[in-house]
């Protein structure tokens, strides 16, 4: 039976992983015996394969970041538009992947262009600070008031790994905690336990934390403790005894490494309680989840209020821009003196375009009602995939919240980045693959990611995309 609940993926499938044969990298690009899912996406995408054949002799993968990159080859866009994006093949796709997340009114926005061009003619690049920076300080704070100061960023790898540092300043401790199976970006503290070889998997309250890739030092593994997310008993356990040591809890609010997984049982409000009794800071990676899944982010939505906030993607509306904040007390470490602070800078911080464009997609949802539509066609689709796999025969859970989700291949509920280990990897390709070759780009390509609805997506644009998803589950079906 379908039911809806939504998981988010760790970035497992990036190249490497054991889950992911990438035969294209040691010769052709397109697998010796193409499947029969993917063979209408192979006929509609000849330019895009001739075009990863010359990326890949000056591009490692042949693509810009490892996460784009999946079998047989990755497409080549050439525009957007609304809920459309457009190859160089001229096939025109419905896109659910989004910018992997930013494009929460679709693709193009007159508004937001506008708002960047006005600037663009204005300046792009001061070494000062623009004085529309306040102007977007001002609707960020009215959404998340916790966040009392603030810096800006131009990356959600940026956007947490300075919280990271502050709080580390803030306390006197070097350790931090995370979840298992949780993404953070892409510095040394948060690539621990992203992903972890079964071999390696251990008791949840004693998993040691693996380094996700080669390069990461063992002195920064030793200084990071892994706790499973949902799981508040392992959970209060790990940090209750390596309390002294912690100077912050990083968390996901909703689980997006691994898929997309929603708190249960009061867990955000149990860790806000915990952290704040034994003295840590606590912060909340919004980089996803913020503007997403409510106005205020996941703090609006499940009612919790962290120390430190790190927010990214649809923050900018399409455009480099991140930011973090939270407690003035905490913050203040930034602040320059004569007794030492924590540094911060960036010579794109603030930068007046993707503030431009930021601000003008912030107006844009702060209008009472909005957040209703993007629900509203978040659960069309999500609601429509668990009825039409029930139909079919397909064991699906499609863990769901607002316009984000993610479908997973298995008969049991999945609540946890462990649960998510063992799904049918090969029949969600199937389905993906198949969606892809029909004109469905469903999100980011590797099966413990997650998709994304829109504002822009209407209601011929979700009922074709079902129409197309039953198609490959019936396929599924038959074997």
């Amino acid at each position: 039976m379908s039911v809806g609940v939504t998981i988010c993926r760790p970035r497992s499938a990036v190249l490497g992983s054991p889950k992911w044969s990438f035969c294209e990298l040691r010769g052709s690009c397109v697998m010796a015996s193409t499947l029969s899912c993917e063979k209408e996406y192979v006929s509609r995408t000849r330019k895009s394969r001739a075009h990863f054949e010359k990326a890949k002799k000056v591009l490692p993968a042949g693509v810009e970041s490892n996460v784009r990159f999946f079998e047989p080859y990755p497409f080549v866009v050439e525009r957007a538009k609304g809920p459309y994006i457009y190859d160089i093949d001229g096939n025109k796709i419905i896109d659910f992947a989004l910018g992997y997340g930013p494009m929460i009114l679709g693709h193009n926005h007159p508004q937001v262009v506008k708002a960047a061009r006005e600037q663009v003619g204005k300046g792009t690049m001061f070494g000062a600070s623009p004085e529309i920076a306040l102007e977007y300080i001002k609707i960020l704070q009215k959404a998340m008031p916790s966040m009392e100061m603030m810096r800006f960023a131009n990356s959600g790898t940026e956007a947490t790994m300075h919280p990271l540092r502050v709080a580390r300043a803030y306390t006197g401790k070097d350790k931090i905690a995370k979840a298992e199976g949780s993404y953070h970006g892409g510095h040394d503290y948060a690539l621990q336990g992203v992903d972890i070889p079964e071999d390696m998997l251990k008791d949840k309250a004693n998993q040691p934390s693996i380094p996700f890739g080669k390069g990461i030092p063992k002195a920064v593994s030793d200084l990071v403790v892994m706790y499973p997310f949902n799981d508040w008993g392992v959970t209060e356990e790990v940090i209750t005894r390596d309390a002294d040591e912690l100077a912050a809890v990083i968390i996901e609010p909703v689980q997006a490494g691994g898929g997309c997984f929603i708190p249960r049982d009061n867990y955000l409000k149990r860790l806000r309680k915990l952290t704040k009794d034994l003295g840590i800071v606590l912060i909340f990676d919004e980089v996803l989840t913020g503007f997403r899944v409510a106005f205020g982010g996941a703090q609006e939505k499940f009612g919790v209020k962290p120390d430190l906030t790190a927010v990214a993607k649809v923050a900018g509306g399409g455009y480099q821009l991140a930011a973090f904040g939270g407690k003035k007390a905490i913050m203040e470490e930034i602040v320059p003196n004569d007794e030492g602070n924590v540094y911060h800078g960036g010579t794109y911080n603030a930068h007046p375009v993707s503030v431009a464009a930021g601000l003008a997609t912030l107006k844009i949802l702060s209008k009472p009602g909005t957040y209703a539509k993007i629900d509203m066609i978040g659960d069309s689709l999500f609601q429509g995939l668990r009825d039409i796999s029930e139909d079919r025969g397909v064991d699906t859970w499609v863990e769901s919240i607002g316009s984000m989700a993610q479908m997973y291949f298995t008969d049991r509920e999945v609540s946890t980045w462990r649960d998510a280990q063992d799904i049918d990897r090969e029949a969600w390709r199937k389905w993906f693959m198949y969606s892809l070759g029909k004109g469905v780009f469903f999100g980011v390509p590797h099966a413990d990611e997650h998709f994304f609805t829109s504002l822009a997506h209407s209601k011929n644009d979700i009922e074709k995309s079902l129409e197309i998803s039953d198609q490959a589950f019936k396929k599924i079906a038959e074997g």
